[in-house]
Formats: C-alpha cells, structure tokens, sequence
C-alpha cells in the first residue's frame, strides 16, 4: 500500500500498535527481527577475555586519522582469505558504524546538491543520511519478476547530470538478492561513462547460498576486483560479519586510479579524523575477531539453517510466492492475489489482519520502497523453533483462503 504522506505516520503506527499489542499478550512471533544477539547468534565474548585484559594493562591512546594500524592490516589479512583480495591497509579507513562510513563519504567527497543514486528498494535509512549532508537522492529500479536484478538500462534512466555516486548493495536488504559478475560489470560501464563514485555496501557478506557440496559459500562478486579505472569505495564491518553491533566497529575500503584513491583516502582521513569514533578497544579486538574462523564458519552456517527453514515451510504458503534469497538475511514474498480476498490484496492490510489474527509480523513492503502494493519484507534470522512456529501459523491462517 502507498500511502499519502500526510497519513504515513500514522499507516506504520498502526502496525506497530498491533505488534505492541501481540508482544503484551506474548503471542508475538517477530519475523522482521534482525537483532543477532536476541536470535541466540552472539560472539562468544569469554573468547575475547585475554585480548581486553592485554589491552587494559598496556592502554595507551595512539590515535590514528585512519584508524588503528594492526586493524588496518587485519581488514587487508581479511580480504585476502575471504576473496584473495589485495588490499592495502593504507587503503582503509576505519570508522564506528556503516551509517558514518556513509557519512563520512559525503561529507569528504561531495558538495552541497550532489546526487547519490540508490537500489529500489532499500532500507530505509540512506536518504536520511544523503539529507543530513545536503545532498539529494534518487533511485534505479529493482523489480521482483525479474529477480531484483540490475540492469544497465534502469541504471542509465536513472543517472542525471548531477549524480555524484552510484550505490551497489549486495547482498541487498531487503531483497536478498546478490549481484552477479554481469550486474557488478554494469555498474561499473556506467561509473565509467558517467564519472561516478561506486559505493559498495557488503555488509551482510558472510551470508551467501547455497553452499556447495564442501560447504563453502559462493563467491561474492565485488567491484573492487574488477575495476581499475572506477574509484570504488567499500563498506563492510564486524556488526553482521561476527555479530557484534555493540562494538562498533566498520571500515571503508578505497579501490580505484592511484592518484584518485589516494586523494580519496585523504579526503576521508582527514574527515575521520574530526571525530575518531571507533574506540580503541575495538580496533584492538579486530585482529583476534576477525582470525577466528570457527566463529565465522558456525555464524555463516546457522543463518544458512534458518534460511533452510524459510525454504522449507513457506511452499505450502498458497497466499504467497517467495523470491529466492542468495544472500543475506531478509527475503522478500509477493501475494497471490487470486487467492485473497478483496480486503487483503494490499500488503499493509495483510500484514495488518495477519498481525492481529495470529501474532506474526512482518513488514508490508512499501516501507522499503517496494511500489506494487502486494509485496512483504521477512527476516529468516529468527531462532529456529520461532521461525518455524511463525511459517507454521502464517500457513494455518493463510488455508482458509486457498481453494
């Protein structure tokens, strides 16, 4: 549903009155939740005993405009294992949270009325941060029947003279979709002809599907490995690649021309430099987290689980089709109108009646920009007896309407 702004507010209070209401009378399954710790996928902090003691008995503040050496070259150690990436850690810049490595970016490497151009839909989170700095947005379609993948002629339909950067995220929240070699390959021909910053978001890269006969994930195609010519900017941290949000700790990694990276580094050294969020504690703990590869296999492999049991249940669902997620934690479903009643064919008043009827909550999918009115938004990062217990209910209450 699309609602006038003059009634949006009070469109998503609604919903929330009913999770409210389900929570007090604790029949609430929160299938939107991705809080990684409450979904019992935490790190092991006893693991990190030793590290902080260490720290503490020889704290010294060593302040750093780009962040902790050690942590720098344990992020480059990082790439190179995972994607056998060479990185410089002179390349990187270590910032407190995605949300300011964005900041940051804008702050240091655009001007008043520059356009940030973004995936459709999309969390909605980055038009907030682009207006905070002064700068506009706007957006290239990514369309359900067509897997949510991006194509170079949406792309270039999108693009204005006033296009500053071109943001790629991949694995896509709230699509869980990742881009293909020929979709990263597109983005960048147009940076190319266009003369855009590429913004590379791969924070939920540790969860990519399905694994193959070894176990091991598929490879995430990144820009920074194919371009050259095309200043990439990179942003990834330790909140969804070891579950630990309360440590605040993220980076942004610079790929591109030599002078053009270099100048880019500065620019955003010297804005990281105003504020030194990250503490040092965290730098100090990046090396340890970031080498513990048993914490790695088992997070990456228990959110694989859980997206099994998506997989599994919603089928029988005949009031929904899902479309596949390859990465990620979200997955987004679109009804079936054929199968619903005229009061129940706009995703608000479905999440709405689903809500009350049973207590699962999931979230319509215009709060993500979705257009067509008949989308949701699910996280499969719930634990798994709930999750399990949520499809099931969504699939008792979804019988009495397939015939």
């Amino acid at each position: 549903m699309q609602p006038d702004t003059d009634t949006q507010q009070p469109n998503v209070t609604a919903l929330e009155r009913e999770r409210l209401s389900a929570e007090r009378e604790g029949r609430l399954i929160d299938l939107i939740d991705t809080n990684f710790s409450a979904n019992g996928l935490r790190y092991p902090l006893e693991r990190l005993h030793d590290t902080v003691a260490r720290y503490l008995r020889d704290a010294r503040y060593r302040p750093h405009s780009q962040g902790d050496p050690a942590a720098r070259a344990a992020i480059a150690e990082w790439y190179r294992r995972d994607a056998a990436l060479s990185v410089s850690p002179d390349a990187v810049i270590i910032t407190a949270s995605a949300s300011e490595s964005y900041g940051l970016i804008f702050q240091a490497l655009a001007t008043q009325g520059d356009r940030v151009l973004l995936p459709q839909p999309g969390y909605p989170l980055f038009e907030h941060v682009a207006a905070y700095h002064r700068l506009t947005t706007g957006s290239y379609p990514l369309r359900f029947d067509e897997g949510f993948r991006i194509t170079e002629e949406a792309l270039e339909r999108a693009v204005t003279p006033d296009c500053r950067f071109l943001v790629m995220i991949s694995p896509n929240n709230p699509t869980g979709r990742m881009a293909g070699p020929a979709e990263v390959a597109a983005l960048l021909r147009v940076c190319r002809r266009h003369r855009l910053i590429l913004i590379c978001d791969e924070v939920f890269s540790p969860y990519r599907y399905p694994p193959d006969a070894a176990g091991q994930r598929p490879p995430l195609p990144r820009p920074m490995a194919a371009a050259e010519d095309v200043l990439v900017l990179t942003i990834n941290g330790i909140s969804k690649l070891r579950a630990t949000p309360e440590l605040k700790l993220s980076w942004i990694v610079a790929h591109g021309p030599v002078s053009t990276q270099s100048e880019a580094v500065d620019a955003l050294a010297l804005a990281n430099d105003m504020y030194l969020s990250c503490t040092p504690l965290s730098q100090h703990l990046l090396p340890h987290l970031l080498g513990d590869l048993d914490h790695e296999q088992w997070l990456s492999r228990s959110v694989a689980e859980r997206r099994g049991t998506l997989l599994e249940r919603v089928d029988r669902i005949g009031v929904m089709e899902l479309s596949l997620p390859d990465g990620g934690i979200h997955a987004v479903a679109r009804l079936r109108l054929d199968a619903l009643p005229k009061h129940l064919r706009d995703d608000e008043q479905f999440a709405l009646r689903l809500l009350r009827d049973t207590g699962v909550h999931l979230h319509p999918g215009y709060l993500y920009g979705i257009t067509d009115d008949q989308c949701l938004v699910l996280s499969f990062l719930k634990a798994p007896n709930p999750l399990a217990e949520g499809l099931e209910r969504v699939w008792e209450w979804a019988r009495q309407f397939v015939r």
